[in-house]
C-alpha cells in the first residue's frame, strides 16, 4: 500500500468523521451541510495559523517593483502579510499595496520586503497539516458535537501536532541562542 499526503478531500473526511458522519467523495458542489462547514473551518484555520509566518511560507527578502504606469504595486490574493526591510509600513488597500505613512498608493521604487504567503492546503509540510486538521477537528467537534470526552481528545492531539511542527520548524531554521538579542548583550559585556 503507497501511503499518500493529506489532501483536502482526507482533512475534511477526518473531520466531519470526528462526529461520526460518513465520507465525502468530492469538495465539488458540496450539499452536506457538516462537510460545508467542515472545509470552512479548516481553510479559516489554515489562513489563521498560516499567517504566523513560518520557513515553508516566509520569504525574507522580495522585490515588489511599481507598474510602470500607474507606479502601484497590486496585492497579490496570496500575500498575508508584507513587511518593508526599510521601515515602511506597508497594508493593503483594495487590490494594491499602500504605503501607510505618506498614505499612499504610489511608488518611486521598487520595494525589499519580507513576505508571508498564503499556500493551498496539499502545498503545506505534513506537520502543519496535521496541525491544521487537529484544530479544525477540534474546533469542528466543539462546536457542533460538544462531547467532552472528543474535547479531551481533540486537545492531546492538537498538542502533540504543534510539538511536531516545533520540531519541523527547529529542523529546518538556524536559531541560535547566540543570536538571541540578551545572549548577544551578554557576550558584547
Amino acid at each position: 500500500m503507497q501511503l499518500t499526503a493529506l489532501t483536502e478531500l482526507d482533512a475534511v473526511n477526518s473531520i466531519i468523521g470526528t462526529i461520526g458522519e460518513a465520507p465525502i467523495n468530492s469538495l465539488e458542489e458540496l450539499t452536506d451541510v457538516d462537510a460545508i462547514n467542515a472545509l470552512r473551518i479548516l481553510r479559516n484555520i489554515s489562513r489563521q495559523e498560516q499567517s504566523r509566518g513560518w520557513t515553508f511560507n516566509k520569504t525574507p527578502h522580495f522585490t515588489l517593483n511599481p507598474d510602470a504606469d500607474t507606479k502601484k504595486i497590486p496585492w497579490n490574493s496570496n500575500y498575508l502579510y508584507l513587511k518593508d526591510n526599510h521601515g515602511v509600513k506597508l497594508v493593503r488597500q483594495g487590490d494594491y499595496v499602500k504605503d501607510l505613512f505618506k498614505d499612499t498608493l504610489i511608488f518611486e521604487h521598487p520595494l525589499d520586503v519580507e513576505m508571508v504567503l498564503y499556500l493551498d492546503f496539499e502545498n503545506l509540510p505534513e506537520q502543519m497539516r496535521n496541525y491544521i486538521l487537529a484544530k479544525a477537528c477540534f474546533v469542528f467537534q466543539s462546536s457542533y458535537f460538544g462531547d467532552d470526552s472528543l474535547t479531551k481528545i481533540t486537545q492531546q492531539e492538537i498538542a502533540e501536532a504543534w510539538q511536531h511542527l516545533m520540531e519541523f520548524e527547529v529542523d529546518n531554521n538556524s536559531y541560535s541562542m547566540l543570536e538571541h538579542t540578551y545572549v548577544h548583550e551578554l557576550r558584547l559585556r
